[in-house]
């Protein structure tokens, strides 16, 4: 079969497409035909050994998947050939983090696959599991978001802003949204911010003071870093959940306590990886939430660019520079 492999940290060079082993399932384990992968900022970590739990070289990336089972273990009992499924990655063994999304076969727990119901396109069920099961955690369990609250979502043209947009305003949120130029504030609006501000020609914190009449903001979705994060935490209300998702602008920010203090409000860690290796049953139960979600229609606008496998060095370089579109490798 055809996979990337990774033979070095931090050189490009080295990421070569090429043919390994077919992969066995073990006792526990399927082994999913690969249609589609999604490409994630975080891939791009991992390549340049940078991800926070290390996997051992060489391998092959990937944090999502979508496919047909072809082979399970024996001890596998619930799943069987042929079914269409997703699947959410890394899994730990021995301590060390096992991706695998971008090649032609991968082999998983079967706990780490979730059947895909009919009429799911494959990459669009590839585009799933961190473009919105990142919103979903951050939201419903990291923020316990309630209906009424207040979120603000920034970098909400990305791929993740614009999934934590629809989640936010589908759980009964009043939703700002911050984006740049005239063509994205009308497309946050599209797809249900309530509020959106130009960052380029208004200043952040006083339009959420204007919003909110001086109550701050409960909820922020904070994929930016640098300034915006700076005007974020001015913004936040009382027992408000600022949750650092990403740092676009390349700029990570330092927080003194002085200011959680004066503030009243907490930061919340939130790392979607994390969940797919100690708390699957929560990916797994969210995940299937989020399918059906899509299956009503709740999502609007989900734009995908399509890559080749062997495109796949270059489709990570453009999600780390920035893309606004979720990028999903497909594989014939």
């Amino acid at each position: 079969m055809k996979a990337l492999q990774i033979q070095k940290f931090a050189d490009r060079s080295a990421m070569q497409v090429q043919e390994v082993a077919d992969v066995q399932p073990s006792a526990d384990r399927v082994v999913v035909r690969v249609r589609a992968a999604g490409v994630n900022p975080a891939d791009w970590y991992v390549v340049n050994g940078q991800f926070q739990i290390p996997p051992a070289l060489p391998f092959t990336p990937g944090f999502e998947a979508a496919g047909e089972v072809i082979s399970v273990g024996e001890r596998v009992t619930d799943i069987q050939p042929g079914t269409r499924v997703l699947i959410a990655l890394p899994y730990l063994n021995n301590s060390t983090a096992h991706f695998g999304a971008f090649a032609e076969q991968v082999v998983v727990p079967a706990k780490n696959v979730v059947p895909i119901p009919d009429g799911v396109d494959f990459a669009i069920a590839a585009a799933i599991p961190v473009m919105y099961g990142t919103p979903y955690v951050a939201l419903k369990h990291r923020a316990q978001l309630q209906a009424g609250e207040t979120v603000l979502v920034t970098g909400a043209t990305g791929a993740t802003g614009t999934a934590a947009v629809q989640i936010a305003k589908h759980l009964g949120a009043t939703v700002i949204a911050t984006t740049s130029g005239a063509e994205k504030v009308q497309r946050v609006k599209e797809l249900g911010a309530d509020y959106a501000i130009n960052y380029r020609q208004e200043d952040i914190a006083t339009r959420l003071k204007e919003i909110t009449q001086g109550k701050g903001v409960n909820v922020a979705f904070e994929t930016v870093g640098g300034d915006i994060f700076e005007a974020v935490m001015q913004s936040m209300a009382s027992e408000g959940r600022l949750l650092p998702i990403g740092m676009a602008s390349g700029v990570i920010p330092e927080v003194s306590t002085i200011r959680l203090l004066a503030g009243n409000f907490s930061i919340v860690g939130i790392d979607f990886a994390h969940y797919t290796v100690h708390q699957l049953d929560l990916v797994r139960q969210g995940l299937a939430e989020i399918l059906s979600w899509h299956q009503s229609g709740i999502f609007k606008d989900l734009k995908l660019k399509t890559m080749p496998l062997d495109e796949a060095a270059e489709a990570i370089a453009q999600v780390h520079q920035g893309a606004g579109y979720k990028v999903v490798l497909t594989i014939k």
